[in-house]
Formats: structure tokens, sequence, C-alpha cells
């Protein structure tokens, strides 16, 4: 079958033929129809730092998926054949702490779909059932792809309560901005955006945002509120210095959320910036399985517009670095892949 794969330790990812995979027992065989092109696979195909020392090429990449499935393992119960189904690429080891006391997002054991095992990005994509989750008929194929991204924003959101609060969301790449929706529907009192980008400043607007700024500015900020600043920031951009620049920006007493991951470290002034303020600070990683599923299929039924702003290309997937470049150059920002028509 044709396959985006990495197949060597350099910048670039290719098309090439690959083996079909086959469901073992417990695996479910799923017939991919649409992918998401995500943060993780640029960083693979531009072959950084943190690529070189976790992917070891060949392999097929992409985790962002929808598809029906084409075939299940003699122990597979909860799916069948012709279902339309998205799955979890967090693949837990089951065993570990973390799992045995539902908290397998945090698995130190993990699996990781096209990163550390074969990815989405092909015709047949495999996943043991319990990763599976069925897709709602509601959600279309362009939105049921992408619950993986959704999924992260509506983790950081769901962190910690929002309604009626104030909150500033630091970054507006796909991920931020779903984060704008999801609290602008989900009750938010204000909702200040970061982001540099103008184009996604617009996007940004769209989604809800009731102040759109280029960067940080804790004066203007807490001049907005009536609080002495935010209840709750959103960390999304992974930016050191916008990290630092958020702490100004929070009340006493306020949530931080951090999903962004920065390159290196950050330099903050815990007993200034943390602990004589008060502030409760969350590290948000993937999404809870499977309460953040469940979460995210409820909005995404009755709000699409959660998503479709946020999509910017439709490609055929053999343009798959069409769409890469316009995430490179800033005039792209969520880039769905078509598979219906790829050679098995």
């Amino acid at each position: 079958m044709q396959a985006i794969i990495k197949a060597r330790s350099e910048v670039g990812l290719e098309l090439a033929d690959v083996p079909r995979p086959n469901p073992g027992p417990r695996d479910v065989l799923i017939r991919v129809q649409k992918t998401g092109i995500c943060g993780t696979d640029r960083h693979i195909y531009e072959w950084d730092a943190w690529a070189a020392s976790r992917i070891k090429p060949p392999m097929v990449v992409g985790h962002e998926f929808v598809g029906i499935v084409a075939d299940v393992g003699v122990g597979v119960k909860m799916v069948q054949p012709g279902d339309r189904v998205s799955g979890e690429g967090h693949i837990g080891c089951g065993y570990c702490y973390a799992c045995r006391t539902g908290q397998s997002h945090i698995c130190e054991k993990v699996d990781i779909l096209g990163v550390d095992i074969n990815g989405c990005f092909a015709p047949y994509v495999v996943l043991p059932e319990s990763n599976i989750w069925k897709v709602d008929p509601a959600i279309p194929d362009d939105h049921a792809c992408l619950f993986d991204p959704f999924g992260n924003a509506m983790h950081t959101v769901m962190a910690q309560p929002i309604s009626g609060r104030q909150v500033l969301v630091v970054g507006c790449g796909s991920i931020g901005l779903m984060a704008v929706g999801i609290l602008h529907v989900g009750g938010a009192d204000l909702i200040i955006a970061i982001e540099p980008n103008p184009f996604k400043r617009e996007i940004a607007k769209k989604m809800g945002a009731d102040v759109v700024m280029e960067e940080i500015d804790p004066k203007e900020i807490k001049a907005l509120t009536d609080r002495e600043g935010v209840d709750v920031v959103l960390e999304m951009s992974g930016n050191p210095k916008a990290i630092v620049k958020a702490f100004d920006c929070i009340r006493n007493g306020g949530d931080v959320a951090l999903l962004g991951i920065p390159p290196g470290e950050v330099c903050i002034t815990w007993a200034k910036q943390i602990i004589f303020r008060g502030l409760t600070i969350r590290g948000i990683n993937g999404r809870r399985m499977y309460e953040t599923w469940y979460q995210s299929e409820r909005f995404l039924r009755h709000y699409p517009e959660l998503i479709e702003p946020v999509i910017t290309h439709r490609l055929p997937f053999d343009r798959f670095e069409d769409g890469i470049k316009a995430m490179q150059d800033g005039t792209g920002c969520k880039v769905v892949l078509d598979w219906t028509d790829a050679k098995e």
C-alpha cells in the first residue's frame, strides 16, 4: 500500500510502498478515510532535535485519522467491519501505576501512533481494540479525523472551571484556536487570545475571542479585567518568553494550564510568581482516556463551528508536502488529507 513514511534520518517525508498491516487477536484494521497533519508530523518532517532523538526510521507517520473498520482480530468484540471509527493514538502499557489508576494518558511506557509505531498516513492502520472510538454519525469525517488535537484543546480547557471566568489563551495554533472555541461555547466571561500571526488572529476572532493581541502586554491585559488579572491562563505556545510573561497576567489564586512544549528550560521565580500568589499549575499531556473523548464528542455533535474555521486546507494525500509548507509559512492551520483514492 502507499504510505507517507520517514525513510531516513534527514529532512523530509516521502511516499513509498509498504506492507499492509495485519491485525492481531485483539486488534482492529481500519481503512483510513481522512487524516490530519499535526505539528508533530511537521517536527518529524523538519527532523529537529526532538524528532532525531525519538523517531527510528523507516516508519509510517501520522496519528490523526478517521476510517472504516476493515477487519478485526478473533478476540475483538466492541466493533465490527463497516463501523466508522477514530482512535486514541497513545497506547498505554496497561500495567503501570498510571494505567491501573485511570491515568493512562501519562503512562511512562506509552507507545504513540506515528511516533513509536507505524502510523495512519496510509490506506490502513492497526490499533488495539481498547484504543478504538466509534464515531457519532452526526460528526463529519473532516472533523472526526481531528479528535486527537481537539481532545488536547478540550483537556487543557476542562482541567479547571472556565464558565464565567476570564481566560488568556497564549498561542493560537490549531489547538489554541480550538480551545478558544470551546471556551466561547463553554461560557467563559472574557477570552483574550495572543497570536503573532495575523492570519491566525483573524481565525481566533471567528472562534469567539473577545480580544486578540499580537503579543502579551500584562498592563493592558490587567486593564481589560476587573479582577487584577485573568482567572485562567491556557499556555499553548511553548514560547519561553511568552510563558514567563503570562504569569504576570494572572490574578492571585488563578489557574495555569500548560500544554505548549518549550524547547528548553524556562526561568520562573517560583516564590514571587507562584507560591506567594497561590497559583494552581497543571501540566497537560494528551487526552484523559476516555473522559476527554466523551466530552469532545458531545461538543462536536452540537458545535461544528469549533473545528470548521480551523481547517484551512483539504488536500489529496499525495500533496502532503503542500500542507506542511502551508503550516511552515503561516498560511495554513489545520490540514486534512483525503486517503479514499490511495493505492492499496
